[in-house]
């Protein structure tokens, strides 16, 4: 053993030892402030080992971390150590600094991404992260300096970086001793061997089976102390991976729903019996219509961006989030136990669009190889055959997610964006950005111009509309007269994080809501309400971010609203249950049985006002809702005795088998 050299290669060794222990801190700093802010919980009573638990696992994770940015430096000290030049390992050493430093920088800026995106979804960094850069950039940028105190949060992280790059430089500069061995071994290669295990071991995080990234335990029933151990860097690389496969073509559903190769035994699932049509499986999924009249009806479909039910319980006067929208709540037939098909406004709308629940871990149709492929089974498809006039309107860019030309592809006859709804704008009296907010144009001009296309339409009409207000960066228009929002004290407690960014965001909820309430108004007083069924929903409950609930955490974070406004007389020939289980999927199941006469319609979900069916609720985090029923998969793989789950992979599978089954008819 060259005992300079190795005394060299141990100290640098040492010091790198010193600068991880340092982020490490640094990490379980980040995690300390994420629990406090994002805690849900009332008391810590209960809970103290749980937490310490959370901790521990949290420090091992980020272990992990370390371990992989320690890799390279352990394999080229243990080369440099056996070139034997101290030159090179001099000028290693430097080198090390600035390496350090740019891989904490990096793992920072994830931890604080993951931070930001908690506060939106309620979960660290998935694959919607990836969905949320194809967004529209600009409009991001305005969102985040609009919502944030960017000069300071900016001024803060420089304040950081520059105290990181100072300490990990001074401790590069730390004396070095003169070591004679190492743990009281003098065999380089035996040295080496150590190291190189103990990197192993921290890459791994544990001895177990499967690496501690991949597989974290779970360390108490308290789902969000379970979320406390995560790390904004592993979240990330775990969602780069499913990515890259799904980029890959190695997003398998079939597969991971255990029906590859057996998708007949899923549809006998499905249908709760072995008796089913072999030769054509998708006769199986293939229904009539039992329509209660023959009275023609126009068809209207709102879909209100960020509508989550949970928070209407706290309505009153004082708090009037609901506005012009409560009578008609009242009034009306409301369901209030559907839940969101995804977390995200594309997973949910392309469930609706498709009568599909959405495929957790999948992309965007619109962004994936099912891009021009026409479903023609879907709804526009269905009253376009019935004479309808179809048209699909977005209060945003069309070019959003390439959302747009998705939509023409299936069956609209009309697809228009926020400049179309501007150009058919009548009485322009304002600036022209007056009339938008960055992610599009505000509620109240899309509403008017979907009145204003039933009142010039000559044939019956099927219109799909998604709203854009209730977003950030939560603006509303500068002419706009709130209602009452006055926060008493049980609205306090149960509301997370930055106050006054929540009071931001429900003064935007309470606008994109009350302008649907308007909506109804002008409606309801014209000529269109004796013939036009109008159905209001919402994408997701994304204002969960910021709320805690007292029970039923997983059915609360998702839960939306669905509103239907039915003719009286219509309304007393059906079976309504306002607490029937449901997702998007259900939606248009529905309006096929009230306003197709003998329709064949294929579709996964199940029409709500028929009590002979049994109803599911979907949720593309693997939530499954069933009556008083509210269960979750860990993954799609899991094996599980629950029917209901067991059910939910069931439809996954038959989902997989109707895309793959159009976009195969397509390619002929």
């Amino acid at each position: 053993m060259n005992q300079v050299i190795m005394s060299k290669t141990l100290n640098i060794f040492r010091k790198l030892i010193f600068a991880h222990i340092l982020f490490l801190i640094v990490m379980s700093v980040f995690r300390t402030v994420f629990f406090f802010y994002y805690s849900p919980l009332n008391s810590l009573d209960g809970f103290y080992l749980d937490i310490l638990n959370a901790f521990i696992l949290g420090f091992r994770i980020d272990l992990t971390v370390i371990g992989y940015i320690q890799a390279i430096p352990t394999i080229l000290l243990i080369v440099l150590y056996y070139i034997k030049k101290e030159v090179l390992l001099n000028y290693f050493e430097k080198f090390l600094v600035y390496y350090l430093f740019i891989f904490f920088f990096i793992v920072s800026l994830l931890l604080c991404a993951d931070f930001g995106f908690y506060s939106y979804f309620k979960e660290h960094i998935n694959i919607l992260f990836f969905g949320l850069l194809d967004d529209d950039t600009k409009a991001l940028m305005i969102t985040f300096w609009q919502n944030y105190n960017v000069v300071l949060i900016l001024a803060i992280f420089f304040a950081y970086l520059a105290f990181l790059f100072l300490s990990i430089k001074k401790i590069f500069s730390i004396k070095n001793k003169n070591y004679n061995s190492f743990l009281g071994l003098k065999i380089s290669a035996l040295i080496f061997i150590i190291l190189f295990i103990l990197n192993f071991l921290a890459v791994r995080g544990t001895l177990g089976m499967y690496p501690l990234g991949k597989m974290i335990p779970n360390v108490s029933t308290n789902e969000f102390i379970n979320k406390i151990s995560h790390n904004g860097f592993r979240a990330y690389t775990n969602a780069l991976s499913a990515r890259k496969k799904y980029l890959a073509r190695k997003y398998d559903l079939l597969k991971a729903t255990g029906y590859k190769g057996n998708i007949e035994k899923a549809f006998e699932v499905y249908k709760g019996t072995s008796d089913i049509n072999k030769e054509d499986l998708l006769k199986n999924i293939t229904y009539q219509t039992k329509k209660n009249d023959d009275k023609e009806y126009n068809v209207v479909v709102i879909m209100v961006e960020s509508f989550g039910l949970p928070i209407l319980k706290y309505q009153s006067e004082k708090f009037n989030i609901l506005g012009e929208l409560k009578k008609h709540f009242d009034k009306d037939i409301l369901l209030t136990n559907m839940i969101s098909a995804g977390d995200g406004t594309i997973s949910s709308l392309q469930a609706l669009l498709l009568n599909i629940p959405h495929r957790p871990t999948s992309f965007a149709f619109s962004q994936s190889i099912y891009k021009q492929t026409s479903f023609a089974y879907s709804p526009a498809f269905l009253y376009k055959g019935q004479g309808y006039e179809t048209s699909f309107i977005y209060g945003g860019d069309l070019t959003w997610r390439s959302l747009g030309q998705f939509v023409k592809h299936q069956g609209y006859d009309n697809v228009e964006g926020k400049i179309n709804i501007f150009n058919h704008l009548e009485n322009i009296n304002k600036e022209k950005d007056e009339y938008f907010h960055p992610w599009g144009i505000f509620d109240e001009y899309l509403y008017s111009h979907i009145l204003k296309k039933l009142e010039i339409s000559d044939k019956k009409q099927f219109i799909v509309a998604l709203s854009t207000n209730n977003h950030p960066p939560y603006n509303i228009p500068n002419d706009c007269k709130s209602k009452s929002l006055i926060y008493n004290d049980e609205i306090k407690n149960h509301i997370t994080g930055d106050f006054d960014l929540a009071q931001q965001r429900f003064k935007s909820y309470a606008y994109a809501v009350d302008q649907v309430g308007v909506f109804l108004d002008k409606f309801k007083k014209s000529k269109f309400k004796d013939n036009t069924i109008v159905v209001v929903t919402a994408d997701n409950n994304t204002i969960d971010g910021i709320m805690k609930y007292d029970d039923n955490q997983l059915l609360n974070s998702k839960n939306i609203p669905l509103y239907f406004y039915l003719q009286e007389e219509l309304k007393e020939k059906i079976d309504v249950d306002t607490k029937v289980t449901g997702s998007h999927k259900d939606i248009f199941p529905t309006l096929y049985n009230l306003t197709l006469k003998d329709q064949e319609y294929i579709s996964i979900g199940a029409n709500l006002f028929d009590s002979s069916l049994a109803h599911y609720g979907f949720n593309g985090s693997m939530i499954v809702t069933n009556k008083e029923k509210v269960e979750k998969l860990k993954s799609i793989e899991e094996q599980t005795n629950s029917k209901v789950l067991n059910y939910y992979k069931a439809n996954l599978a038959i989902t997989q088998y109707l895309i793959n089954y159009y976009h195969k008819k397509g390619k002929e």
